[in-house]
């Protein structure tokens, strides 16, 4: 005997389409075209974000002629470039000398740079200034606990740059990583990083160097090379620091540290 139920699975059976029915094919290819168009604009609309974006960062990119950039050991010493002629000891031979302890994950360091690195340049620019910028990555952690993140990864970049003399490169990227701190996700990610920077004019040789992680294990020697030096020096790791003849400054709050130094 057959129920109620069978009949009624039967009569459901009979209704279901066979799904190579030209009705499908046309139902299955109007949905292939829609996803296409999809992933089209949405493409089109990452492509314009990028492209924006780079344009708004190639409009905010800050002029640093007259400024001289080495790379020592654990420093990147930014000074007034010499005049055509001129020994480079005499373009900073009346300049006061600080060095700038800083993280690029530190969000205090950002806060710093936002108040005074405008002023710094100038001062740098004039011959008035000559800064010694020692970077930390402390904040990837220390000793065992050690881990390669952002603080280790953007300076890995900057110090691509460093090595090769791009200073105008080099001191905008700083300036965007720190500035844009809050907003720029740029993480471990080695490729956004070469692109941030081929943005404010690196070269390609030195935005393939950020993109392979050349500069990672020497951004490792130089972070650790400086917090030693700190805590030599005052006894404590933190940052932003600013220090003068191997003490810190006598600022308070430390954005007036460029005032307090010419007063």
């Amino acid at each position: 005997m057959t129920s109620s139920n069978s009949k009624a699975n039967k009569g459901a059976s009979r209704s279901v389409a066979n799904p190579n029915s030209s009705g499908n094919k046309g139902f299955w290819v109007a949905l292939s075209a829609l996803v296409l168009i999809g992933a089209l604009v949405i493409g089109l609309i990452v492509y314009n974000g990028r492209g924006a974006q780079a344009d708004r960062i190639a409009e905010k990119v800050q002029p640093v002629e007259g400024v001289s950039m080495e790379l020592t050991d654990n420093i990147i010493t930014l000074s007034a470039a010499p005049a055509e002629g001129e020994d480079a000891a005499e373009s900073t031979k009346e300049a006061k000398e600080a060095g700038i302890y800083e993280d690029l994950a530190c969000h205090y360091c950002a806060e710093l740079a936002k108040a005074t690195d405008d002023e710094m340049l100038e001062k740098i620019k004039a011959g008035e200034l000559k800064v010694n910028i020692h970077p930390l990555t402390f904040l990837d952690g220390t000793a065992e606990r050690y881990s390669p993140n952002r603080s280790t990864h953007s300076l890995a970049a900057l110090l691509a740059l460093a090595d090769k003399g791009e200073v105008e490169a080099y001191w905008n990227l700083r300036k965007i990583l720190l500035e844009q701190q809050d907003t720029l996700y740029t993480g471990t990610d080695n490729n956004k990083l070469a692109d941030l920077a081929r943005e404010v004019g690196a070269s390609k040789g030195a935005a393939e160097a950020i993109r392979n992680g050349e500069y990672l294990e020497r951004a490792k020697e130089i972070g650790d090379a400086n917090e030693k030096d700190l805590v030599d020096k005052t006894g404590q790791l933190s940052s932003p620091r600013v220090l003068v003849d191997g003490k810190d400054v006598d600022s308070d709050p430390l954005e007036n540290w460029i005032t307090d130094l010419f007063s």
